[in-house]
């Protein structure tokens, strides 16, 4: 599943910004990694075959629960969205389970952005709260 997260930066009070993460757990870790951004709304992007409608949808997220099977190692992630319920996963949900949120609006509401230290006034564009940078490649004069 992707997740498009709405985002506003406390530094410049930009809120025309989105973050994509690729799944659950990096939606998990944006939330308690990213800085200096306040993160408004979350949406999941639907595939045709996971949603059965025939089309991709992005539908509001209301909340990610996994379940892990206690006689068994069977497991299972439930996505609760504005449309619908989605189950990835082989665990029978009417047997004895644990279960953890991994995401809910009412953690959203509660979530406080991390600040850092405020960045100098720069002309350049740059990302908010990114979490993967790639260093810039080095270049040595006279290296062939």
């Amino acid at each position: 599943m992707v997740f498009l997260l709405t985002i506003t930066s406390t530094q410049t009070g930009m809120c025309d910004r989105a973050a994509m993460v690729s799944c659950a757990y990096e939606l998990q870790h944006y939330m308690t990694a990213a800085s200096n951004v306040e993160i408004s709304h979350v949406q999941m992007l639907c595939p045709p075959a996971i949603s059965r409608s025939g089309k991709w949808s992005l539908e509001d997220l209301d909340r990610i629960t996994c379940f892990q099977g206690v006689a068994s190692e069977d497991s299972a992630v439930v996505y609760r969205t504005s449309q619908g319920v989605y189950k990835m996963g082989d665990l029978d949900l009417r047997r004895k389970k644990t279960s953890r949120v991994w995401f809910s609006k009412k953690r959203l509401e509660n979530h406080q952005p991390r600040m850092s230290e405020p960045a100098h006034k720069s002309t350049a564009h740059q990302m908010y709260a990114p979490l993967y940078l790639k260093p810039a490649p080095v270049f040595r004069a006279n290296s062939q």
